[in-house]
């Protein structure tokens, strides 16, 4: 009896947490191709969550962005952005940081090409955009890590005085990590 019970909630959990909503950005592969010449090409898309955006800031370094790391044997040139994002590749990917501390410790391997897109144009929440691809001469599929600075917008609470510690709404800079996972139906490499 114990172990029925135990056997419904361990299932009870599983769909709950399937059935909850995305509560963050999500950076996905949605393609991958074999090119004539061995290698190959990552074809990327960003999902927001209706309550973040990705907001322009006064320069590169306050623009909301998403970094891909380890993108081994990057074809130097062949990145390309949406229209509304600005591309860089470094040694060192570009992370969230507050005062000076990152706020997300990814895995970055020295020596390795990091991909990031940096927007230029604002995006809205609960927004999908695809054209982000870049392409590597390394063969395999590997899984990555990835990180994002996004903007969130906060209601205000209803029935709080605006003025009221707490009432007003808000609007705060999120750092967000995440693995890069190539789903199954692309492990077949078009």
């Amino acid at each position: 009896m114990l172990k029925a019970f135990g056997t419904a909630l361990l299932l009870a959990s599983g769909l709950a947490i399937t059935a909850a909503p995305v509560r963050a950005l999500q950076m996905i592969v949605t393609q991958v191709d074999k090119n004539a010449d061995g290698s190959m090409t990552y074809h990327f898309a960003v999902k927001t969550d209706q309550g973040e955006t990705l907001t322009p800031g006064e320069s590169k370094a306050t623009s909301d962005f998403v970094t891909v790391y380890n993108f081994y044997g990057l074809d130097d040139g062949s990145a390309k952005s949406p229209a509304g994002w600005e591309f860089s590749s470094e040694e060192f990917g570009r992370t969230p940081y507050w005062n000076g501390y990152p706020l997300v410790l990814p895995v970055d391997v020295p020596g390795t090409p990091n991909l990031t897109w940096t927007v230029t144009k604002p995006v809205a929440g609960g927004a999908q955009i695809d054209g982000f691809t870049a392409t590597t001469r390394a063969s395999g599929i590997v899984y990555g890590e990835y990180t994002a600075q996004v903007t969130r917008e906060s209601p205000a609470i209803t029935g709080v005085a605006a003025e009221a510690l707490g009432g007003e709404a808000l609007v705060s800079k999120q750092a967000l990590i995440g693995w890069l996972l190539t789903p199954s139906f692309l492990a077949d490499v078009k």
